[in-house]
């Protein structure tokens, strides 16, 4: 028995035009199926070449032209799309049937050839082919489309590649799912397992999932949508519950897959519409898209239950469960998620003297006089006497508050977001603001202390460049204030080391690590090369983590900071982790800057 982890089947019908009870027979049937097995650098799929003579068999059984392609390199199988896409007419209805190793890498989908090496991420676009242009092909020349792709995502390559990108413990090209867009009208998708499921072989010459679809696929009578009940049924009784299909269905018809079937017997209704269910499924889209923990989270705090909310589950289940300081039940690390600012804390102390609990002078500072007022006041109203502010105790003052929660709120990789994705998902209205700033920026971001920190890579940026885009986003280059808001920071950045730009300095004999810019600034009027130093947005300097012998004023006007680290010598830089600084000037460039935002 062959085990593929994580292994992804997918269906879609694309509807380009209206269908009516012959539309499918008025054109031919085209079907393309292939089935790599023999991987010259990732070993063999024995099933995948069985799977796909199997299931052409049934095609060609069922009234489709198919041809059946195995064990095709990457070259074979551009050309034969290609051939198979020449082929296609308008009123056609067009199958593609991959079965083989196929992975995902920053949001897309590839299949793999089986020449494939993938010695690096550069290599994908050479040795595979991208799902999303397969899909466009096809359904651009064809009535009807369909893709099937039985494509293990867990695979040696996409492993290697994956550790190449970003270290053994994390998994860009095989963790999560891609979505799959079309231009149709109507969507059908179905997965061979749950993402996060093993998807096996089964003991028999096909697997579970193909040995369900050959029986109930084209069943006289049903529709697809019934007929793939049927088989998550019996995939579910034949892994004793250990996989089960999943099934996605934005169709507008009803689909009869068998052509035998007599057509005053075949009932083409549509569906009344449910704006429900279509809100739902473009929100499942958008997620998909998005694709990290935070938004799993809160699709289904909107939509808790139904089909996608079962598929979100077992994609959030998919992330690593890290839990985020002040995730918890802790009344403190609740109270620093509020991020409240010092004019919301007198704000607070009024409102408790006004009310006849003793805060002490109304300075900003909760001392002790103030926490034992909010203790008391606690008792008062009904709630935990922790002495420190919540959202319900905020509120009872008169005063409205955010709570958000600390961590990584973004993928950990700077990517692209399309912030129409996030409405009708996303809460928080600092992200929205950062996601439609400059939306062309690749970014990665999360919130500490209710502040919101982004780290934005801009190419080469200048300092001033870096403090103007982040004054047009509405916030300032970072003022960082703490060592626990540094370590912060200091993790989103060294999470891509495509934030960093590296060199070596001949001058002093030093390998570089060059990374964001912050809002650190000196004084002219400041004595070198320490005096004077301060934050953009007039908060002194009370903390700071300077590498060793930094500031340095190694050129005049060296005055202003950014996260630096150096090696001696001509040394590798890429496992240095970097959560200090160094003074540089307005003509220095980096590759990122820390966007700020309350």
């Amino acid at each position: 028995m062959r085990i593929c982890l994580v292994c992804l089947s997918v269906l879609v019908l694309a509807f380009t035009a209206p269908l009516d009870a012959t539309a499918t027979e008025t054109g031919k049937r085209l079907a393309l199926v292939i089935g790599n097995g023999q991987y010259e650098a990732a070993g063999t799929l024995p099933n995948a070449v069985r799977d796909a003579r199997e299931f052409g068999a049934f095609l060609s059984a069922r009234g489709f032209d198919a041809d059946v392609v195995v064990d095709a390199d990457r070259g074979q199988l551009a050309e034969a799309v290609s051939q198979f896409v020449r082929k296609i007419k308008n009123d056609d209805v067009a199958l593609f049937y991959f079965a083989g190793h196929g992975m995902q890498l920053r949001g897309e989908n590839y299949l793999v050839g089986t020449d494939a090496r993938l010695a690096s991420e550069f290599d994908v676009a050479a040795e595979t082919l991208a799902l999303a242009d397969v899909i466009a092909a096809i359904e651009k020349k064809s009535k009807i489309a369909l893709f099937f792709l039985d494509a293990c995502r867990n695979n040696p390559l996409a492993n290697r590649l994956n550790q190449e990108i970003e270290g053994a413990t994390r998994s860009i090209a095989t963790r999560g799912l891609a979505p799959v867009e079309t231009e149709s009208a109507g969507t059908m998708v179905a997965f061979a397992a749950a993402p996060g499921q093993v998807a096996s072989d089964g003991s028999g010459k096909n697997s579970p999932f193909t040995t369900a679809l050959i029986s109930h696929l084209a069943g006289p009578g049903l529709e697809i949508g019934t007929a793939f009940k049927r088989v998550i049924r019996d995939v579910r009784k034949a892994t004793d519950g250990k996989q089960s299909p999943q099934i996605l269905s934005s169709l507008s018809l009803e689909f009869y897959f068998d052509p035998s079937l007599p057509k005053e017997e075949r009932a083409v209704s549509t569906p009344a519409i449910d704006p429900e269910a279509i809100e739902i499924e473009a929100d499942f889209r958008k997620a998909l898209r998005i694709n990290t923990p935070r938004i799993w989270g809160l699709f289904l705090k909107k939509h808790p239950t139904g089909e996608q909310a079962i598929l979100a589950r077992q994609l959030l289940s998919q992330f690593l469960p890290v839990p985020a300081p002040g995730s918890g039940t802790n009344a403190e690390m609740r109270e620093s998620g509020l991020g409240l600012s010092r004019t919301q804390r007198h704000d607070i102390q009024v409102a408790l003297t006004g009310r006849g609990f003793a805060a002490g002078t109304p300075d900003g500072a909760f001392g002790q006089q103030t926490r034992r007022a909010l203790t008391d006041y606690q008792a008062s109203i009904g709630v935990a006497r922790s002495g420190y502010v919540d959202e319900d105790t905020a509120k009872s003052l008169g005063m409205s508050v955010q709570a958000y929660g600390n961590g990584l709120y973004s993928s950990p990789l700077a990517r692209v977001y399309n912030p129409k994705d996030f409405e009708g998902l996303e809460i928080d209205p600092r992200v929205l603001k950062a996601i439609a700033c400059n939306p062309y920026y690749e970014r990665t971001y999360g919130s500490f202390n209710g502040h919101l920190y982004v780290l934005m890579r801009a190419g080469l940026i200048t300092r001033k460049s870096a403090a103007s885009v982040s004054k047009q986003c509405g916030g300032y280059l970072a003022t960082i204030t703490s060592d626990a808001e540094n370590s912060f920071i200091a993790s989103l950045l060294n999470k891509d080391q495509r934030l960093f730009l590296t060199g070596y300095d001949p001058r002093g004999h030093v390998s570089y690590k060059m990374g964001a810019w912050v809002g650190l600034i000196q004084d002219p009027s400041g004595k070198e090369p320490r005096g004077g130093w301060k934050w953009e947005n007039g908060e002194p300097m009370t903390y700071s983590k300077w590498f060793r012998d930094m500031p340095n004023e190694d050129k005049p006007g060296d005055d202003y900071g950014m996260y630096y680290a150096h090696r001696q010598g001509k040394a590798d830089t890429k496992t240095q982790y970097v959560d200090t600084w160094d003074d540089m000037g307005e003509s220095d460039g980096g590759y990122s800057f820390v966007l700020e935002l309350e």
